[in-house]
């Protein structure tokens, strides 16, 4: 299929960028134990690395509940979770996950469906397409890991320089990508001259007047765009289907992110939380705060009591065997009714808790000419950001019409 959009990417600028990274380059074959140690390979087993042994409200695990690693193991996680020399049926780190052959060489780099081969959930988190027809960045040439560079720390020579998202922990290479890293972008990018930047109506932009939105506007904001694939909308563990999935709806492609202040300190209340739970405003005075895109997923689960923390969950086959009519609902009373499940205890002040899980918006980046306008903010019919939801009494532009910020997006 032919790119519907090609990108002025300048190359050169990119390779001398790139060459210009003050990293450490890891030795040209792999080292299995450095692999094993990265944050792909260890996933947090006391380390705090990754995603294991940190409960997600979307699987809705708990390694204390379930069995620790047997029962994860159980579950295909470590299809693309690969993990290290603690896991029982994927005890080293094959290098074919990543590259073509057992024995990585120059010219075996890692293609971008093999990334997609894990990475796939990105799309149903986001509402990401890795493709040339979705991507400026791919439609140019580029792989993942022409952005995402390969360098060494203190944990491994594999791990990769990665960006700040809200849904993810890692304490390896945390915030040390983005777009201006390395003057990949400038970090005021658009062209003060109009002639060199025309909007998607054919209008020249100003670019002054954007350059100043860098301040306090992510780049994602406005050229991530619509959404070109479909994405989880909302996921309740006190409901099922007769298959005995939890009942799960979707945005349809096209669907509009949703709009809140970020300062890329990690998950949670000022980073305390290992839950990307946000809120519109809770970041807005911190340093480095701007609006960025999410899908927020809006999960229902219960927790023990009403004092619990998010993660201190009753599981899904615990909620599913107090459903005593039958019906594949289960109500906080009949949670708290319940007698005590095999090998669980009753749970009387059973609580069914409600949170928006916020997945960060980075990819399927679309050419300036697609990128939202003045007008699609800004104004009497401005309908992307929703003014009042990020803490403005009215559009905060200067001498716009008040659009009350109630917005006309896609959600």
């Amino acid at each position: 299929m032919k790119p519907r959009y090609l990108s002025k990417f300048n190359f050169m600028a990119l390779l001398v960028a790139l060459v210009a990274l003050q990293l450490t380059p890891g030795p040209a074959t792999a080292d299995p134990g450095g692999v094993e140690a990265s944050y792909h390979g260890e996933l947090g087993l006391g380390t705090h690395l990754g995603m294991l042994e940190k409960w997600c409200a979307l699987p809705n695990f708990s390694f204390d509940q379930e069995n620790g690693i047997d029962g994860w193991t159980a579950k295909s996680c470590n299809e693309c979770h690969i993990g290290a020399s603690w896991n029982p049926t994927k005890p080293f780190a094959d290098c074919t996950y990543c590259h073509a052959s057992a024995d990585p060489v120059a010219g075996d780099s890692p293609t971008i469906s093999k990334c997609m081969t894990c990475h796939k959930k990105d799309t149903s988190k986001r509402g990401v397409l890795f493709t040339a027809e979705e991507d400026v960045h791919i439609a140019a040439g580029m792989l993942c890991q022409t952005c995402h560079v390969r360098t060494t720390d203190e944990f491994s020579d594999h791990q990769f320089l990665k960006g700040t998202a809200m849904d993810t922990t890692e304490d390896t290479m945390e915030g040390t990508l983005s777009c201006t890293v390395a003057g990949c972008h400038d970090p005021l990018p658009h062209p003060v001259n109009a002639a060199d930047s025309k909007s998607k109506s054919g209008k020249a932009r100003n670019g002054e007047t954007l350059n100043l939105h860098t301040a306090k506007v992510a780049c994602e904001t406005c050229h991530t765009g619509l959404r070109p694939a479909a994405a989880l909308a909302s996921r309740k563990w006190n409901m099922f289907t007769d298959s005995g999935s939890p009942v799960t709806t979707k945005r349809a492609a096209g669907w509009q992110p949703l709009y809140k202040w970020y300062d890329n300190t990690g998950p949670g209340a000022s980073g305390d939380f290992h839950l990307p739970i946000l809120s519109h405003t809770e970041r807005r005075d911190m340093e480095g705060a701007k609006i960025y895109p999410f899908n927020a997923v809006t999960v229902d689960w219960f927790v023990k009591t009403e004092d619990s923390s998010y993660d201190d969950v009753i599981i899904a086959k615990v909620v599913k065997a107090a459903d005593s009519d039958g019906d594949n609902y289960i109500s906080v009373e009949e949670m708290r009714a319940a007698p005590a499940y095999p090998g669980h205890e009753a749970y009387p002040e059973a609580t069914l808790m409600q949170a928006d899980m916020n997945f960060s918006i980075s990819h399927s980046v679309v050419p300036v000419e697609l990128a939202f306008e003045c007008k699609d903010c800004h104004g009497r019919n401005g309908w992307v950001l929703n003014w009042e939801q990020l803490g403005y009494d009215k559009d905060p532009r200067k001498n716009a019409p008040d659009n009350s910020g109630k917005g006309k997006g896609k959600n």
